[in-house]
């Protein structure tokens, strides 16, 4: 954690900026109920219903599968996807469903999620938005509403405050989460006690190494 204080210290002494998601953020469709001003930019991708994404797995496929829900990793082809292929860094959050927060880099075809990338990536690194949040996920849970199926109020998620440290502080931030999120894989073969044990370590860490001192100049998520 020296290397992440001295950082802190280095870049931000007097605390830590914090800003609304629809500031740093594009999605992928505009939303009722929020403002114009709060979307300016707006990055489309065409999602496939379930039975739709189903249909395209292949075993050997290279273009990744971004489902709605929580479960194995599956992948198809370009040539499946066809007109559906995408490609980009993005993080995403079911439309419907369980809440949970998905990232990629490459190439994918996407289920009906709702998808965010940073407007400027020398701002905010998307990995640190994934891991923000990720480590958030039970106040994004709350926002989702409705009989069934619920559904997320994307104004509530878009006027979220986010820390904004310096990139470098993110980075170090996303190398240890990394770090461990490759440690945490691995102990999946190993005694399930250690794979606990871990588990308990890393979210230790990842609330750690996400908290932040406000500035005078930033507000916080009541």
């Amino acid at each position: 954690m020296s290397k992440i204080d001295d950082l802190i210290k280095q870049y931000c002494p007097n605390g830590v900026q914090f800003k609304e998601l629809w500031e740093l953020t594009s999605w992928d469709k505009k939303f009722n109920g929020v403002e114009k001003e709060k979307q300016k930019k707006v990055i489309k991708y065409p999602y496939l219903l379930a039975n739709d994404v189903n249909a395209l797995v292949v075993k050997n496929g290279d273009v990744r599968i971004l489902s709605t829900g929580i479960g194995e990793i599956k992948y198809t082809t370009e040539e499946l996807a066809g007109n559906n292929l995408c490609n980009g860094e993005i993080v995403a959050i079911p439309w419907g469903g369980t809440p949970n927060v998905k990232y990629y880099k490459g190439k994918f075809i996407t289920g009906d999620n709702r998808i965010a990338t940073s407007n400027d990536t020398n701002v905010l690194s998307n990995k640190f938005l994934y891991y923000w949040m990720s480590n958030n996920i039970e106040l994004i849970s709350s926002f989702y509403r409705g009989a069934g199926i619920q559904h997320p109020s994307m104004k509530a998620v878009l006027s979220l405050k986010i820390p904004v440290p310096p990139l470098p502080v993110q980075e170090e931030v996303v190398r240890i989460l990394d770090a461990f999120s490759s440690l945490e894989a691995e102990l999946e073969a190993e005694l399930e006690a250690e794979l606990e044990a871990r588990k308990k370590q890393y979210e230790y860490y990842r609330n750690k190494l996400l908290t932040f001192d406000k500035n005078t100049t930033g507000g916080g998520q009541n």
